[in-house]
């Protein structure tokens, strides 16, 4: 942080206008930038009519809303500053301080500049968005034209290869089997598509609920087992009795678990899968770990980007999973990484994603 602060945040007005947000915070822990929204009392509708706000100790000073949780913190003095944009008011940037300080008129005008800096800033970010937003749109609305037309085509073929048009002789069954193949695939790339600006634009926010991720996983193991059997690999389940429950959407989860889980069957020649899930401090943990080909070391950092295909597989698929896999797991708060060799084995690799447990988010 900068001039000798421990940290700072920015916080925005929210849609009523009654209490301000956490946006953006830096030297703040998560816990503390999580605690809640700040209310629009008198001494925040001061700095929101464009006055500086100082405070020498947080802890004690009754203007400031959380004092308990600022001195578990380490907060002692603050600086609100308004945040303006075209000459509106959209919220506040605080500065934080472990040690008692006066702010001076040279503070307030130097970290008043760096508040004009953030507006700026932030002003191109949402107008990226916005560009962002109408680009997402386009996708969903081409992909959902495109899936109708090919759904249909999809359909008619299964009537032909069922002989209801008339008898087919091997070589056109084999043709119109490798047609309805191949529009299953881009039917699997159309929906990957329409799945990206639904969880972009928040969507998988309204279907948040309480969920148990051992129900999750172990509804899947019965079909992840055949898979497995299907190509001669072990599969394994190790899910902690006592797993907590997370606070998501089951079949946003779901579909994160079989992804990762088909990815390690189709990567897998022969050896083992394995599923694991158990608590480690406020998050849930679910590893998938097989003995397949491994991802080489310079591909690790690009497995979550959308399109990537690694090039040392026989297996493609359409290089979105990965990166849906990503969209969700951060949409719920969470991490989700890849280790190839698993440390553990020293080979194959394994895939890993944590969910807060119970945390709204």
């Amino acid at each position: 942080a900068a001039a000798g602060a421990k940290g700072c945040s920015l916080m925005l007005m929210a849609p009523d206008r009654q209490q301000l947000i956490h946006t953006v915070a830096h030297g703040l822990s998560d816990w503390y930038v999580r605690k809640g929204p700040v209310r629009v009392d008198d001494a925040i509708a001061q700095s929101l009519a464009g006055k500086p706000v100082a405070i020498l100790d947080a802890t004690t000073d009754p203007r400031v809303q959380y004092r308990e949780q600022a001195k578990k913190e380490g907060i002692v003095s603050i600086l609100s500053l308004p945040l303006m944009r075209r000459g509106k008011v959209i919220g506040l940037v605080r500065i934080y301080t472990a040690e008692p300080r006066r702010f001076t008129a040279g503070d307030v005008e130097f970290f008043s500049a760096l508040a004009d800096l953030g507006a700026v800033a932030l002003e191109r970010v949402e107008l990226l968005e916005d560009e962002k937003k109408q680009f997402l749109r386009f996708v969903s609305t081409a992909a959902h034209d495109l899936k109708a037309p090919l759904a249909a085509i999809q359909s008619f073929l299964g009537v032909m290869l069922a002989g209801y048009a008339g008898e087919l002789n091997e070589k056109q069954k084999h043709m119109m089997q490798r047609a309805s193949q191949r529009i299953a695939e881009l039917l699997n790339l159309i929906s990957n598509l329409l799945d990206i600006p639904r969880i972009e634009m928040g969507q998988i926010v309204h279907e948040m609920t309480e969920v148990s991720l051992a129900q999750v996983i172990e509804s899947f193991a019965e079909e992840a087992s055949s898979l497995a059997k299907q190509k001669g690999l072990l599969f394994s389940l190790q899910v902690s009795p006592d797993l907590p429950c997370v606070y998501g959407s089951q079949p946003r989860l779901q579909q994160v678990v079989t992804n990762l889980v088909n990815n390690a069957v189709n990567y897998t020649a022969e050896g083992e899968v394995e599923i694991r899930a158990m608590a480690i401090d406020s998050e849930v943990l679910v590893e998938v770990v097989d003995t397949g080909c491994g991802i080489p070391q310079d591909d690790l950092p690009k497995v979550f980007q959308d399109f990537f295909r690694g090039s040392n597989v026989e297996y493609k698929g359409t290089g979105l999973g990965l990166s849906i896999c990503r969209r969700i797991v951060e949409a719920h708060g969470g991490r989700i990484w890849a280790e190839s060799p698993c440390l553990e084995t020293g080979k194959g690799s394994k895939f890993c994603f944590t969910i807060p447990r119970k945390v709204k988010v």
